[in-house]
């Protein structure tokens, strides 16, 4: 069901000392709140970056100068980019612990403040942010050191090359943590659950591409003949913890909009039964000890039930749903259902095949849903076309 935008026409008359102000930008915004309006200039949609701008100076300085003293005290002319003891290794630990430090800080101090978009961020979802932003700053470091590692084989570095390096990353770090305080919404959440799972099933394939892993299941990548697993269970886990973290803030948004909606609290259970199912198929290894592959197996079987309901049901759950959006999930469904049985009949896929084929589906499917119950959030716009009247000096 589409609706369409509906477009009205509005005089304002501005005030004499808004005239000059407001005549010398490009464009005007016209704010409409509980029926009353402001306007501001666009260049007030600059003030999330120079508020980044501002204050992520102070941290990066500060780790830098931590870097610096714990090689400086090495008494070393040159230091390895990666290794046990290298510059990679103490960039990361230090970038992960001052990256957090400087999000939880200002996500706090802000929120405080009464920060508008931060008030449907309930404090139960703050643990799980800031623990799914951990495990974004590693995967981020692990991977920038693993290509640089890769480009510059056997490289070394002196004490002030290395703290130059490390002060660059540690800049970049704390100033996305600020600007990510800043924008932090439903919309930015989904953004990083992909980058959550991806970054963290890429990372794991890179780093056991030496194991052949495709040559056994998908699930070797989390098993314990698997180099660092802890990466690609540990993606599963925080996923599934960011994943509920979303529902919960989608549906208390929802729950607003459709209170008599019963469907959508159906749709809410299997979204955290589904997020619950991804964190368990990371949490039990396939080759396990005692029961754990078959609670693993369980697990991904729940998984795999639950997208399947959703996508059937998609017609009656969702609050809001668009005729494209219902066949496209339609489509996706008879596509897995068609890969499934082309594994289960026939040698022409492989197991690994498969499963990357059904995850990748699966995966792109949910996130499309997310984004579509996040845009069923936000009420139909009016758009305005506005003629702004400017006073006439010689009218006084």
């Amino acid at each position: 069901m589409t609706q369409e935008k509906q477009e009205q026409t509005m005089d304002l008359y501005i005030e004499s000392k808004q005239t000059l102000q407001l005549a010398q930008k490009h464009e005007i915004q016209l704010i409409i709140d509980n029926h009353t309006y402001s306007l501001q200039s666009d260049t007030l949609n600059k003030g999330h970056q120079i508020a980044a701008l501002r204050q992520f100076l102070f941290p990066s300085v500060l780790v830098t100068a931590i870097f610096f003293l714990i090689f400086f005290f090495r008494g070393q002319a040159l230091f390895a980019l990666t290794g046990g003891f290298s510059i990679g290794s103490t960039v990361t630990a230090l970038g992960v612990v001052s990256g957090i430090l400087t999000f939880a800080f200002n996500f706090v101090r802000w929120k405080r403040q009464g920060y508008s978009h931060l008030e449907k961020i309930y404090w139960r979802n703050f643990p799980t942010i800031l623990i799914s932003f951990a495990i974004i700053i590693l995967i981020a470091m692990l991977f920038l050191f693993y290509l640089l590692s890769t480009l510059f084989v056997n490289l070394y570095l002196d004490l002030y090359l290395s703290t130059l390096l490390a002060f660059i990353v540690f800049a970049l770090v704390h100033y996305l943590m600020i600007h990510f305080v800043l924008i932090l919404s439903p919309s930015v959440m989904t953004k990083l659950l992909v980058f959550v799972v991806l970054g963290g099933v890429v990372i794991a394939m890179l780093t056991n591409n030496q194991e052949e892993w495709w040559q056994v299941h998908l699930s070797f990548l989390g098993s314990n003949q698997a180099t660092s697993s802890w990466q690609f269970n540990s993606t599963l886990i925080l996923s599934a913890l960011l994943m509920i973290a979303l529902v919960d803030y989608i549906f208390i948004g929802l729950n607003e909009q459709f209170p008599k909606h019963l469907d959508a609290s159906i749709l809410r259970i299997l979204l955290t039964i589904t997020a619950i199912s991804l964190g368990m198929v990371g949490y039990f290894p396939a080759d396990g000890a005692g029961r754990m592959p078959y609670y693993h197996n369980k697990s991904a079987e729940m998984l795999v039930i639950m997208i399947i309901l959703m996508i059937i049901g998609v017609k009656w759950l969702l609050p809001k749903v668009m005729r494209e959006f219902q066949w496209l999930s339609y489509a996706l469904g008879a596509v897995l259902v068609a890969v499934t049985t082309l594994y289960m009949v026939g040698d022409y896929i492989t197991l690994t095949g498969f499963e990357l084929i059904a995850f990748f589906l699966a995966f792109s499917w949910l996130m499309l849903l997310l984004q579509h119950l996040e845009k069923a959030l936000h009420p139909e716009v009016l758009t305005y076309q506005v003629m702004v009247h400017y006073p006439n000096p010689n009218d006084n």
